[in-house]
């Protein structure tokens, strides 16, 4: 019987040596991804599957492809033929997921026919999908184009367009929710700031981590060319957001912390921002130099900061969270007489 191989709604152009190459008809976009979920780290898993009645599509995708971290699309790349396999399997009975997965290996159903990938390409489109108070979840996209597949007698198949191979999903802590709250900021040496005055009378100062950031927009009061007395830094009360944790479903630019407009609507934001707490600035100055130019080093911390998860939709309420004890937001530098 002659059996054809549907991949999602694609149609496929046969090019066989002599015969007809033996493939399921199926509709490969709506069958779950599935793996055996055996790896410690998830983000270790390589290999795939989808399994429908006696068919079953098997990929062996190239280690280090899968980041918790929004990609941008192309930088994830593989070869399938190369360092990525996929397989296509004909069973003599149905296949279930524990055939595959399975400690001692399965004698039944047998395998009738395999298929290998003798070219095609794999790329990982990686984003945020979903954000709680604890965790950002993220959806690896495997899609692949260009394939062609063949048989024992070297018959082939190939389809020329891209296809979606499956979702694979992920969690991770979000920053405020790490035993240290915000310490991945804490590698980054330098606190940027918005070259114009986004609320009135502040300076915001920030700093970005591939999909998200955190912003903080501090009052020009408590940012004084004086040296502060020791513990008893310059204060201001956080009330009504003007530190802000926000992750997005796309890589960060500063022009979308540096503004007062809503992002685009294409962008999906999730953001926790504060409802108290209070900002304080110690400042340190340096010895005048041979122009009698001072350097103050202004330290901005944060403590007993309140965060809100805001709402996305009608039907979900504001999250208040934990408040955060202490964190460093960075240094700032001026210079005076």
């Amino acid at each position: 019987m002659k059996k054809t191989l549907l991949l999602g709604i694609l149609i496929l152009l046969f090019a066989c040596d002599d015969g007809d190459l033996q493939i399921e008809n199926v509709d490969f976009e709506l069958i779950a991804l599935e793996s055996c979920g055996d790896e410690e780290d998830p983000l270790d898993t390589t290999f795939f599957f989808k399994t429908d009645d006696d068919d079953a599509y098997l990929l062996e995708l190239e280690s280090g492809l899968l980041f918790n971290q929004t990609s941008t699309e192309g930088a994830l790349t593989s070869t399938l033929g190369g360092s990525s396999d996929l397989i296509y399997r004909f069973f003599s009975d149905e296949v279930s997921s524990d055939y595959f997965c399975s400690t001692i290996p399965a004698t039944e159903p047998t395998v009738l026919s395999e298929s290998t990938a003798a070219a095609g390409d794999v790329a990982i489109n990686t984003k945020v999908t979903a954000v709680s108070k604890d965790v950002k979840t993220y959806s690896h996209t495997i899609l692949i184009s260009g394939l062609v597949l063949t048989n024992e007698q070297n018959e082939s198949i190939t389809d020329t367009s891209s296809f979606t191979y499956g979702t694979f999903k992920t969690t991770t802590p979000t920053s405020q929710n790490l035993e240290i709250p915000f310490s991945n900021y804490g590698s980054i040496v330098s606190t940027s700031e918005c070259d114009s005055e986004i609320v009135a009378g502040s300076i915001r100062f920030f700093k970005k981590i591939n999909d998200e950031y955190i912003s903080l927009d501090v009052p020009l009061s408590v940012l004084v060319n004086e040296a502060t007395v020791v513990d008893e830094p310059r204060t201001s009360t956080l009330e009504n957001g003007e530190f802000n944790y926000t992750i997005l479903d796309v890589v960060v630019t500063d022009d979308m912390i540096c503004t007062s407009a809503a992002l685009s609507e294409e962008i999906i934001s999730s953001n926790f921002v504060s409802s108290g707490g209070t900002i304080n600035v110690v400042t340190e100055a340096s010895e005048p130099d041979a122009a009698g130019s001072i350097t103050y080093a202004h330290t901005i911390s944060l403590e007993n900061t309140v965060l809100v998860l805001k709402a996305q939709n009608d039907d979900e309420t504001d999250v208040t969270l934990t408040a955060i004890d202490s964190f460093i937001i960075g240094t700032y530098t001026t210079v005076g007489n």
